[in-house]
């Protein structure tokens, strides 16, 4: 897979993330086994993953790419003349 998450995109899961994992663990007693609590640790944990790797499946599945993409030199000359 390729990168598919942009600075802003990666800034707010490195938030996110680790916030549902904290809120799962404390105070959705992840920490003693509750389904619901489990569950928001796992989200959390794969949302800093793609985070750190700046790879997101869903994002995938669903074609969506929040990286800037950057104009090759000749379409920059192209403008620049117009």
């Amino acid at each position: 897979m390729k990168e598919n998450v942009g600075k802003k995109d990666q800034l707010i899961r490195s938030f996110i993330g680790p916030g549902l994992m904290v809120l799962g663990y404390f105070f959705l007693n992840g920490k003693n086994g509750n389904l619901g609590g489990l569950t928001s640790i796992v989200a959390g944990t794969l949302i800093t993953e793609s985070a750190i790797t700046k790879v997101c499946p869903v994002n995938e599945f669903f074609g969506i790419d929040t990286r800037k993409k950057k104009k090759s030199p000749v379409k920059r000359i192209k403008e620049a003349l117009i």
